[in-house]
């Protein structure tokens, strides 16, 4: 049962006795007129109470005078979790210390969101307002959102617009970025060439005068579709040329693996090292950087850094004006190497596949011929691919005034 509001102010202590002395503990609480309430039926046949912690003062004094055995079974209430409080001083002054803190960061901007931005990121736009003094850490007192706003498009060509909402210790960023002008000067005019030779499968017009048909062969530079046309009525008559042209192409792909190489071994205990891996640890807080763990130690020579960084939030997803960084500085050191015949294949087809991934997109691949040759220290993979794909490619025109 919950206690009173009167007992959780004053402070409450349970009192139990057996059931021999139970009436007995009862006609003393009736005869003093002392309340209680919680009456409850304990295991062993004896009841308990709940008094304030003065009248269970009182109870146990008359108790003692009457032989009556009682004892405590819990404490609690308002008064008892004062005295915890102040035999525990760092709790105090820590959560004096919080309070002052919630007052004072009130006053600071935790979180600056932002929105409307594609092309640029929003690294890009906080540096533009940081510059003119909006980041978080900045002090709200003093903050005029139309001065920020002029001052940030004065500042940065890239944005068309911008707009900044305060809500609390929240700075809400609307932007609209600047769309550039055409250019004046008008597109060159171009032809449609041949990136590489290959036989004339169909084409895509969309503009240009043809210069090829199906089944032809053609050599890397050959036009493929011109812009310019030429009529004995007309005369000749210039414009850019546009189409895709698919070919059967044939390409040549070779790639060597040497046996021995050199690796990079970290030098920690896991990899068989005596080296501890150093690290380093920061807190970011309102903007300020702020190193509370220092690596120690020397570094080596050759050494990788990695880096985590942790934000804090709210309820509500709004934004902490906290975040831990840490830095790991890895040493490691090169040595000699031996791959097997088989470590070294599956590396080789690896780099094929690699190769056969990074062909122009909508490229067909029709056939492949693989050979595998073993040296002495080294593994020769050849590779002969047909294709379909678009092999034309522009080309300005060069006219004369």
């Amino acid at each position: 049962m919950i206690p009173s509001l009167s007992y959780l102010l004053l402070g409450h202590v349970t009192l139990s006795t057996d059931g021999d002395h139970a009436a007995r503990l009862l006609e003393i609480c009736r005869i003093r007129s002392i309340p209680y309430e919680n009456f409850c039926n304990t295991e062993d046949g004896g009841i308990s109470l709940r008094f304030t912690s003065r009248s269970a003062r009182r109870v146990v004094s008359l108790c003692r005078d009457c032989d009556i055995p009682v004892s405590v079974s819990s404490k609690s209430g308002l008064p008892r979790l004062l005295r915890r409080i102040l035999n525990r001083p760092g709790l105090l002054v820590g959560g004096i210390l919080g309070f002052v803190l919630y007052l004072v960061a009130g006053s600071f901007f935790w979180d600056i969101r932002i929105s409307g931005n594609t092309a640029l990121s929003d690294a890009a736009v906080r540096r533009s307002l940081s510059s003119v003094g909006l980041s978080v850490g900045s002090p709200i007192p003093g903050f005029e959102a139309d001065v920020t706003e002029n001052q940030v498009l004065l500042l940065d060509d890239r944005l068309a617009w911008l707009s900044v909402n305060r809500k609390g210790t929240v700075a809400y960023v609307e932007v609209r970025e600047a769309v550039k002008p055409p250019s004046a000067e008008p597109a060159p005019l171009r032809d449609m060439v041949a990136a590489l030779g290959g036989v004339i499968e169909y084409v895509e017009l969309e503009s240009g005068n043809v210069r090829v048909k199906a089944g032809q062969t053609v050599s890397a530079g050959e036009v493929l579709v011109s812009g310019i046309y030429e009529s004995l009525q007309t005369g000749i008559r210039v414009e850019s040329a546009s189409a895709r042209v698919f070919a059967r192409t044939t390409r040549e792909f070779s790639v060597t693996i040497p046996l021995s190489y050199e690796e990079k071994r970290y030098l920690t205990a896991e990899n068989g090292g005596d080296a501890e891996p150093l690290c380093e640890k920061s807190l970011l807080f309102f903007g300020r950087h702020i190193k509370f763990s220092k690596k120690s130690g020397n570094l080596t020579e050759f050494c990788d850094i990695m880096e985590e960084e942790r934000s804090w939030g709210l309820v509500g997803g709004v934004g902490f004006p906290i975040s831990t960084r840490t830095e790991w500085y890895l040493p490691y050191k090169t040595v000699s190497a031996t791959r097997t015949y088989a470590e070294a294949e599956e590396l080789a087809y690896f780099e094929l596949a690699r190769y056969i991934a990074s062909l122009p997109g909508g490229a067909t691949l029709t056939g492949k011929t693989v050979t595998v040759t073993r040296g002495t220290d080294f593994l020769l993979l050849n590779c002969t691919l047909t294709a379909i794909e678009d092999i034309a490619t522009e080309r300005v025109i060069e006219v004369e005034p």
